[in-house]
């Protein structure tokens, strides 16, 4: 009984120890992103820290920390004589090829959102949004006005999506629709994928910042970069007609209830009286729930950095999705589930 009381107590040691620095970790990891450590490995391979620390402009001592930090929770590994392997997961962090968990990591990570956290307290006492109060404006005014953190950006939300977009296409068929439009789908990922696995007629709908750079990236995705029509505009404002299916990913959950209500009044009005609003999210489970999702996302936490971020309340719980869609006139006709976080919601006109 008093091994297994200590036992106990040194679990709850351990996990209190490894909360506190787990920031420790994710500095490491946006230090060596930003720098490029794991590009250099991924196209160089093993090397020493001096010649890591040669090819960027670094101090050699000082970055040793870092990387030796990093390969004691196994991004990379560390061989004699200070010298770094990439790895498996160092691999994943990559930026210079395509979107990454890198660019998801830099964009989460970044001074602007650190920022944000540091504020916390006293946006926790004002009621005010911690990035806001922060960087004096928005998230999304600020990756708008700051040309590295919107691109880091618009990639981070392209990697969630080809990361999670197979498990959503072989649970939903999208075939039934002949236009999909994607409210928020940044450079047009979604929308792609949806066109190409199932031959509809796509839209893509965002502010054009976001969708300057979508018909590049769409045309990289082995489509005609006429094959989804790029409308822009402000979701609260108007959205535009032509879709008897609107999807959103990610989205809904950036603003609070008013806010959100607002863009579902004009999805509604938007869509015909068949239509559909495909809600596709990771969902906070509720108390019964498992809390962690099958590719290794915990909702309830996420949902933390969204609040911190963003104006909206950060991700919902399935009911909650539903009640918020309901008030705005919608009915809620099935739940989506996938083999991964991003689960969905498809709900019709009442």
């Amino acid at each position: 009984m008093v091994s297994t009381v200590s036992n106990s107590k040194t679990a709850a040691k351990q996990k209190v120890f490894d909360l506190m620095l787990t920031f420790v970790k994710s500095k490491c990891l946006y230090v060596a992103t930003r720098l490029g450590i794991f590009n250099i490995l991924d196209n160089e391979g093993e090397q020493s820290v001096e010649s890591l620390a040669s090819k960027t402009d670094t101090n050699a001592e000082r970055l040793y920390f870092i990387l030796r930090a990093l390969a004691h929770v196994d991004v990379l590994e560390e061989k004699p004589e200070r010298v770094f392997a990439p790895t498996e997961v160092s691999s994943l962090l990559v930026t210079n090829k395509e979107p990454s968990a890198g660019h998801l990591a830099m964009h989460l990570i970044e001074p602007a959102q650190w920022d944000a956290w540091r504020s916390l307290p006293e946006g926790l006492k004002q009621g005010v949004v911690p990035f806001e109060l922060a960087n004096g404006k928005g998230v999304y005014d600020y990756c708008r006005d700051n040309e590295w953190s919107g691109d880091t950006f618009i990639k981070a939300m392209s990697f969630l999506t080809n990361s999670q977009v197979g498990g959503l296409l072989d649970a939903y068929d999208f075939s039934q629709y002949d236009t999909v439009m994607d409210v928020g789908g940044g450079q047009g990922g979604l929308i792609s994928h949806i066109v190409k696995r199932y031959g509809c007629k796509g839209i893509l709908f965002d502010v054009p910042y976001v969708a300057e750079t979508a018909k590049a990236y769409i045309a990289k995705q082995g489509l005609d970069p006429d094959a989804i029509e790029i409308k822009v505009g402000d979701v609260f404002e108007e959205i535009p007609q032509g879709a008897d299916a609107i999807v959103m990913k990610h989205f809904i959950s950036a603003w609070n209830d008013e806010d959100a209500l607002k863009i579902l009044e004009n999805c509604k009005r938007a869509l015909p009286a068949h239509g559909r609003v495909i809600l596709l999210q990771s969902f906070v489970p509720d108390i019964d729930e498992p809390k962690v999702e099958a590719d290794g996302i915990m909702p309830g936490i996420f949902a933390v950095q969204i609040n911190v971020a963003t104006p909206g309340g950060g991700w919902r719980t399935k009911k909650q999705f539903q009640e918020l869609f309901e008030q705005s006139g919608f009915k809620l006709e099935k739940v989506i589930k996938t083999d991964n976080s991003l689960s969905g919601m498809e709900f019709s006109k009442q």
